[in-house]
C-alpha cells in the first residue's frame, strides 16, 4: 500500500468535481427555500426556521469537505514522491499531529464514583413489587393459591 514505484501528479480538480459540488450545493440551497416558505405558511414553525438555516451550513459543508480531502490528499502524494527521490521504497505517509499533548485515558476523578454493593444488597433494593396489594396473596406467603 505505501510502495510509491513512480512519481504521481497530484489530484486537479475535474470539472465532474465541480459539478457534483454543484448539484449539492443547489439540492441543499434548495431544500433551504423549500424550508424557509414552509416557515412563512400557516403552519410552519420554528422547527422550519431552523432547517431554513441549517441546509446552507450542509452545503458549505460539502465545499469544505472537497477542499479538506484534496489538500490532505496531495499532501500524501507529494510526501509518498519526496520519499521516492530520497530512495524510500517502503514509505508511508501519516498525517501531521495537530497536538503532541494527547490524552491516551480517562482520570479517575472524571466521572462521578458508582457505589459498590454486593448482589445481596442490590436484589433487597430491587425485589418484585408486584402484585403486593393487601386484597392479593403474596408470592411468599405458603398458602397462597395459584
Amino acid at each position: 500500500m505505501g510502495y510509491v514505484s513512480e512519481k504521481r501528479n497530484k489530484i486537479k480538480t475535474r470539472w465532474w468535481h465541480i459539478v457534483l459540488i454543484a448539484v449539492f450545493v443547489v439540492a441543499f440551497i434548495g431544500l433551504a427555500w423549500w424550508q424557509w416558505s414552509r416557515f412563512q405558511s400557516g403552519s410552519g414553525t420554528f422547527q422550519n426556521l431552523g432547517y431554513a438555516f441549517q441546509w446552507p451550513l450542509f452545503a458549505a459543508f460539502v465545499i469544505y469537505a472537497y477542499r479538506t480531502a484534496m489538500k490532505y490528499e496531495n499532501e500524501r502524494i507529494e510526501a509518498e514522491n519526496e520519499a521516492a527521490k530520497v530512495g524510500s521504497d517502503d514509505y508511508m505517509y501519516q498525517a501531521p499531529q495537530e497536538t503532541d499533548d494527547q490524552v491516551t485515558e480517562i482520570d479517575e476523578d472524571f466521572l462521578p464514583q458508582r457505589k459498590q454493593i454486593s448482589v445481596e444488597e442490590f436484589n433487597a433494593m430491587n425485589r418484585q413489587r408486584r402484585g403486593q396489594n393487601s386484597s392479593e396473596p403474596h408470592s411468599s406467603d405458603p398458602h397462597a393459591d395459584f
